[in-house]
C-alpha cells in the first residue's frame, strides 16, 4: 500500500470549549498532512462552535458541521457518511494526537492488505495532572482478539479503520447510545487482522465529567449487550446486523449463562446487580473461563472490604 491514502478524522465535539483548540492543533500538526478534518459540533451551547469556527476559516482541510444535539453514535455515522478518505481516524475534542501518530499507523497498515483497525497506546491525563498507564491493552491480534470476547482493549480516541470495512458492517450501530465504539471493533476484528501500536501516541484526558463516568451503569449495560450479541453471533445465534434486547440473550438457552456472568462480573457498575449467591453451580465453574474478570473481581472485593 502506497502511503498517500487521505485520511478523514472525526472529531465530534459537545461542549467542548476548555479544550477542543488543543485537540483540533493537534490534528493540524500532523506530520502526514493528507487528511480532513471534520468536526461535528452535536449541538453544544458554550464556546465550542466559534472555537471551530474559527480554526476552518485558517485551514481548508477542515470541515465544520454545526447539528442539533443528536448524540454521540449518529454523529460519528454522519461524520462517516460525509467522510471522503480511505482511513478513518478517531479524535475526541478533549484529547492530543502526537504530531506522527497518523504516520505510523499508516506504516502497520502498508505491510498487509488483511488489516483493518489500529489503535494505540496512550498515557492517561487525570483532572488534576496525575498521569497513569493504559494496563487494558493488549497489542497482538490474537491477543485482542481473544480478549474482545469479555473486554475493550482499544482506545477510541486513538484509532484508525478501514472506511469501507466499517461500510459492510453498518458503521457504528444506533441501537447503542454507548460502548458503540466496542461494538464497532470485535466485528471489524471479524473482517481482517487488528492490532495496537506500542507507543503512546496520545494523550488521553480522564475527566470526572466525561460521559464513561456520568452514565457508567447504561454504559456498561450496552457493553453487556454487545459482548453477549459477539458471542451469539460466533455461536451462529444471531447474524452481524441483527438486534436483539438484552432479554433475548437471557432466554436463550446458548447464551444465557454468559449473560449472568457478565453481569456478574460488572456488577459493581450496574444499578441492577447479580452476586455469587444467584449463581448456579454450573454457572460458578464456568466463572474459571474468565481468569482475567475474576481476578479482577476478588482484587476490587478485597480491596472494598479493607
Amino acid at each position: 500500500m502506497k502511503l498517500n491514502k487521505k485520511i478523514s478524522v472525526i472529531l465530534p465535539a459537545f461542549n467542548s470549549e476548555k479544550y477542543i483548540s488543543e485537540s483540533i492543533s493537534s490534528i493540524l500538526r500532523q506530520s502526514y498532512e493528507n487528511f480532513e478534518l471534520i468536526i461535528i459540533d452535536d449541538g453544544s451551547t458554550d464556546n465550542t462552535s466559534k472555537i471551530c469556527l474559527d480554526f476552518s476559516k485558517i485551514d481548508n482541510r477542515i470541515l465544520f458541521v454545526k447539528n442539533l444535539h443528536r448524540g454521540l453514535t449518529k454523529t460519528l455515522n454522519y461524520a462517516l457518511n460525509i467522510s471522503s478518505g480511505t482511513f478513518i481516524a478517531r479524535q475526541d475534542a478533549d484529547d492530543i494526537s502526537l504530531p506522527n501518530r497518523f504516520e505510523k499507523q499508516l506504516k502497520w497498515f502498508s505491510t498487509s492488505d488483511k488489516k483493518v483497525l489500529c489503535g494505540t497506546n496512550c498515557k492517561i491525563v487525570s483532572d488534576d495532572g496525575k498521569i497513569r498507564l493504559n494496563t487494558a491493552i493488549r497489542y497482538r491480534n490474537s491477543e485482542i482478539r481473544k480478549k474482545l470476547t469479555y473486554s475493550n482493549c482499544f482506545v477510541h480516541s486513538s484509532t484508525m479503520f478501514l472506511k469501507e470495512e466499517a461500510k459492510k458492517i453498518g458503521f457504528y450501530d444506533e441501537n447503542l447510545k454507548y460502548a458503540q465504539d466496542y461494538d464497532l471493533w470485535w466485528k471489524l476484528s471479524t473482517k481482517g487482522e487488528v492490532g495496537n501500536l506500542r507507543e503512546k501516541l496520545l494523550i488521553l484526558r480522564d475527566r470526572e465529567m466525561s460521559v464513561s463516568k456520568q452514565y457508567t451503569s447504561q454504559q456498561t449495560n450496552s457493553f453487556i449487550k454487545s459482548c453477549l450479541k459477539y458471542y451469539a453471533y460466533k455461536k451462529n445465534v444471531v447474524q452481524i446486523k441483527d438486534n436483539k434486547d438484552i432479554e433475548f440473550y437471557e432466554n436463550n438457552s446458548l447464551t444465557k449463562d454468559k449473560t449472568v456472568l457478565m453481569k456478574y462480573f460488572h456488577n459493581d457498575k450496574l444499578d441492577k446487580k447479580i452476586y455469587l449467591k444467584n449463581l448456579n453451580l454450573k454457572q460458578v465453574f464456568k466463572l474459571f473461563l474468565y481468569p482475567v474478570l475474576l481476578i479482577r473481581k476478588v482484587i476490587k472485593s478485597i480491596k472494598s472490604s479493607q
